[in-house]
């Protein structure tokens, strides 16, 4: 083989294993392809002889080598086909010196396999500046270290570097199909050196894929290959019960912790250490039910801020579920107050509610600079009845009322059909955080009919009923005027009846209540509307209270 430079050229020595026929012998019989496989390997050489002996002056034996061995190993190198398994993306020591002048830097380590033809030695791949292309776009450079490449034949290793990001335009494309797209393409390419070892050159393969000696260095070997890389389909998103927990504030009902656990499905290529602290915003769906529109173009009110902890990294596959904190963040205009209030209408009748997390940054510049912008798709799941079987904020009613008065009354056509009285309410606190009730209308519904209208009237932050936070039948130290109406006669008389005291009636009858509750909680002043349902109703003078 060429590389034992100490021995006769090999062009001599495969010529004269060339096998010839003396006159009058018979003919050796073969195939015209057995014959040219025996000959195409004499022919090369003696192409690579042709060169050699055409120049002027004999060459010295390292042009020899070289003449011979840099098309050996560009034709191995051009013909394989390189497949990326994982690519652990992790901060390197130092990356504020890129950082200072517009560039963005971070260590890869990339899991590779491949099919080379056998070089017959021990080759490796030298030390190389990689440009790395993105859909025809160089958007920066991989500075590797020594890749080794065995004898040939089927391998797995490790390529290593240091990615150097100077186009921040591009390196956004290729982020954004990271984060949403199947798989993608990206394109290498340099001028690499190949390093090749013999046996006595520290070559420590098997005996056949080291048949040489000596050692050979092949500069200016063409390297440029194409790699398909899976990305995440926009990462699987799975979001824990929303909690709400009480910090000190200078103002009523201030800001509150929103904390929130989640865990996410990677199934790209990478593997993403050293994220450290993510800055997600959380919006409402602008295009919910149909999410035609991509998430980015569909952000609605912004609800919250929140953050992952610190350390915070991204393996492959289902992650474990990692907790973001931070806060509720609404504008104080009437259209985000809504749709914050849906958000929590959706929480408190236990229904998913659809949300975009929105990345706003990393302490990570790489990362900070990659996932900017990225939105992904999640459902926050309703409340869970952990206590008491629901989530009302109104659980019971004591009406201040005679019960065969209110029925002679409604009977009466000259009395009319509507009854004034009084009732006061008990109230719950379904959040971990103190709720001010500052105001409350409602529908009663009774067997599905209305029956009557509740109200309490608009009170100041100062005037408002405090719930702390998890508070259960806090009772209202004033009574509130409750109109009960005979539109529905049959079903406002079976509530009647109901309502009395035993044996007459069953002392408690449930309604329904189509509320609307002005609230503060969590330093945001959402108009919670949804259905409290079976709340008890009882009368006043029978339920013990004072």
């Amino acid at each position: 083989f060429f590389f034992d430079l100490g021995r006769r050229p090999c062009w001599l020595t495969a010529m004269q294993s060339v096998p010839t026929v003396e006159p009058g012998e018979p003919m050796l019989r073969a195939s015209r392809g057995s014959r040219a496989l025996r000959i195409a390997p004499m022919l090369a050489l003696l192409v690579g002889a042709g060169l050699f002996f055409s120049r002027p002056a004999e060459p010295p034996p390292s042009d020899i080598k070289l003449a011979i061995g840099k098309p050996f190993v560009q034709g191995i190198i051009s013909l394989f086909d390189m497949k990326v398994d994982n690519i652990l993306l992790q901060k390197p020591e130092s990356q504020w010196s890129h950082f200072a002048v517009g560039m963005l830097a971070f260590d890869l380590l990339i899991d590779i396999h491949m099919e080379l033809l056998f070089f017959g030695a021990q080759a490796t791949l030298a030390s190389a500046e990689i440009d790395l292309l993105f859909r025809g776009q160089r958007f920066g450079t991989l500075s590797t270290r020594p890749c080794p490449l065995g004898g040939g034949g089927k391998i797995k290793t490790q390529m290593a570097g240091q990615l150097v990001v100077d186009q921040l335009d591009v390196f956004q494309k290729i982020a954004r199909a990271v984060v949403h797209e199947d798989e993608f393409t990206v394109e290498l390419f340099s001028v690499v050196t190949v390093e090749l070892r013999g046996t006595d050159n520290g070559c420590i393969l098997r005996k056949d894929m080291c048949k040489t000696i000596g050692s050979a260095r092949i500069p200016g070997v063409t390297f440029a290959k194409s790699v398909v890389l899976k990305g995440a389909q926009g990462f699987s998103v799975e979001m824990g019960a929303l909690k709400l927990i009480d910090l000190p504030a200078t103002e009523p009902a201030g800001k509150a912790l929103i904390s929130v656990d989640a865990k996410v499905t990677n199934p790209s290529s990478f593997e993403l250490h050293d994220l450290d602290v993510f800055s997600i915003d959380i919006y409402t769906d602008d295009s919910w039910p149909k999410t035609e529109r991509p998430a980015a173009e569909s952000l609605g009110v912004k609800f919250a801020e929140v953050n992952t902890e610190a350390g915070f990294s991204l393996g492959k596959g289902e992650s474990e579920w990692f907790a973001v904190q931070g806060f509720l963040s609404v504008p104080e205009r009437e259209y985000d107050l809504v749709k914050t209030a849906d958000v929590l209408n959706h929480f408190l009748t236990s229904r998913p509610t659809p949300l975009i997390a929105s990345i706003a940054g990393s302490s990570q510049p790489f990362f900070s600079a990659a996932a900017k912008g990225a939105a992904l798709r999640a459902f926050l799941p309703g409340m869970k009845h952990d206590f008491g079987g629901d989530t009302n904020i109104v659980v019971r009613a004591y009406i201040d009322l005679d019960v065969p008065v209110a029925v002679a009354s409604l009977l009466n056509p000259l009395t009319g059909t509507t009854l004034h009285q009084y009732l006061y309410v008990a109230l719950s606190n379904p959040f971990d955080a103190t709720l001010y009730v500052c105001g409350l209308e409602a529908e009663v519904m009774f067997n599905g009919a209305h029956v009557g209208q509740v109200s309490l009237p608009q009170l100041t932050l100062e005037q408002a009923i405090v719930l702390p936070p998890s508070e259960r039948g806090f009772l209202t130290p004033n009574a509130y005027p409750i109109e009960l109406h005979a539109t529905e006669l049959p079903s406002l008389l079976q509530l009647l009846h109901d309502i009395a005291p035993q044996p007459a009636g069953k002392g408690v009858a449930y309604v329904d209540l189509n509320a609307r509750i002005h609230a503060r909680v969590g330093g945001a002043e959402p108009i919670l509307v949804y259905r409290q349902v079976n709340v008890s109703a009882q009368l006043k003078q029978f339920s013990g209270l004072p």
